[in-house]
Formats: structure tokens, sequence, C-alpha cells
């Protein structure tokens, strides 16, 4: 199913246990190299299983709404907010 401009796959990595991957519509790279000897995230999978493919496809768009495929993290974004609501 697509997702806020993501592909997002449930699978059975066994019999009763689910995980999910994440993946950009476009074909992008989830998160670039940051340094040079680290190497671009492609595809994001659940680490947790769950019991049913609802269950784990909800991990990731948990995760995709907690921007952590953003280099712009929540706590940032908040913090950004607090600073132009003082002045």
């Amino acid at each position: 199913m697509e997702y806020k401009r993501f592909v997002v796959k449930a699978f059975e990595r066994e019999p009763g246990k689910w995980r999910a991957s994440v993946e950009r519509a476009n074909g992008k790279a989830l998160l670039k190299a940051i340094a040079r000897r680290r190497r671009a995230l492609d595809k994001f999978i659940t680490s947790m299983d769950a019991a049913a493919a609802e269950a784990a496809m909800q991990m990731a768009m948990a995760a995709i709404d907690a921007n952590a495929f953003s280099r712009i993290s929540c706590r940032e974004q908040a913090s950004s907010a607090h600073r132009t609501e003082r002045y």
C-alpha cells in the first residue's frame, strides 16, 4: 500500500510472524549516506515480529509518522517551533 509517498508492504517471515518493509514510492533512498563510510538506506524492515500483517504495517506507518526517514527529527522540529513562538 502507498502511505505518505512511501510504499509499505507486509510479509510473513515465519508462520505467524509478520514484518513490514518501507521504501520511497519514487524509488529514491530513504536516507542518503551522510559520511563516506555509511551507505544509503534504500529499504527499511521493521525489527519486531507482529502477529498479523496489519499490525506490522501499523509499526511501519508509525515510523513514517515519526519522521524516521527524514533528516529533520520530530525533536528538532518541535524545538524550532518553540524558538519561533518565543520571538
